[in-house]
């Protein structure tokens, strides 16, 4: 699965979610949904047992004012 700015890869049961917004990885409203749908889908998958999410590049996530 993926979107614009989140790229999702399963492996067994791990479930990888790479943030990946050029400068600052910033989590804008509509980022936010899309992370909302993937922690629901990944809540309701009984072979899900670990998410992890981390950020493409070398800067962290920070929110922005919404």
């Amino acid at each position: 699965m993926t979107s614009s700015h989140l790229k999702t890869e399963r492996r067994g049961a791990v479930l990888e979610i790479t943030l990946d917004r050029p400068k600052a990885n910033a989590i804008d409203a509509a980022t936010s949904r899309e992370m909302g749908e993937i922690f629901t889908r990944f809540r309701d998958d009984p072979e899900l047992r670990v998410a992890i999410l981390t950020g493409a590049g070398r800067s962290s996530s920070a929110p922005v004012g919404i």
